[in-house]
């Protein structure tokens, strides 16, 4: 098991609870901790918690959302695209192009062909096509056509261009949200670590962390893998 994967087994890691209270819930046992005055062992893993929960952006509420945006508008853009190579083999090609070589051609990017082909495949075949309509311009009895080509393709590559920047930036999201999770996590499980040193009895370790408010993860909540939470020790 990796090191990372390790973080997650122990119950501050895994608590089915939004950000905004598990903030709150590092806030309040560090100043319990530190109105307690338990002793110098403390000093250190107070630091630690301290700067964890400055490093915690419970803002963080979106990173676990769908990239809607940047697909639907990707998803428009490719029906388009698609529309129009469509309408473009039946308005012109076909009629003026059927019975020469080059009709050939044109079925390899018919619409039914490219419907099929993934993002990145779709968007290299539609190149060759644009290729196409600028070499048969003259022949398919449209001179606006090959621009009119690059304009609707131009859409599909700057929606596509989107989607992904979009993605990268939900990703990057998605790792600063686990990272600060977990670091804070970490620092609470020390915390509780060295307090199973100093009291023997459970009630003395928990009474310094408030988990009343916890509750099932939401649709914006952080979404950590979880384990089953151990029951505290008799």
């Amino acid at each position: 098991m990796s090191a990372y994967r390790s973080y997650f087994d122990h119950f501050f890691a895994t608590m089915p609870i939004s950000r905004t209270n598990f903030k709150a819930l590092g806030q309040g046992t560090h100043t319990a901790l530190t109105q307690a005055a338990l002793g110098a062992e403390f000093n250190a893993h107070l630091t630690a918690l301290q700067t964890a929960l400055d490093g915690f952006d419970e803002n963080l509420t979106d990173a676990a959302e769908p990239t809607a945006g940047g697909t639907e508008a990707y998803r428009a853009a490719r029906k388009q695209w698609l529309l129009f190579v469509d309408d473009a083999m039946k308005d012109y090609v076909t009629p003026r192009l059927r019975k020469l070589p080059a009709y050939a051609d044109f079925k390899r990017y018919g619409k039914s062909k490219l419907a099929g082909l993934d993002q990145a495949a779709l968007l290299q075949e539609s190149k060759l096509l644009l290729e196409l309509y600028e070499r048969y311009a003259a022949e398919l009895g449209n001179p606006g056509l090959p621009a009119a080509a690059r304009a609707a393709y131009q859409q599909l590559s700057a929606a596509d261009l989107s989607r992904d920047t979009t993605g990268a930036a939900k990703s990057q999201a998605r790792v600063a949200l686990t990272t600060d999770w977990l670091t804070l996590a970490r620092a609470l499980r020390r915390l509780k670590a060295q307090l199973e040193l100093r009291f023997e009895d459970p009630e003395q370790v928990y009474r310094f962390f408030d988990f009343s408010k916890t509750h099932a993860a939401t649709k914006k909540a952080a979404k950590l893998p979880r384990i089953p939470a151990p029951a505290p020790m008799s």
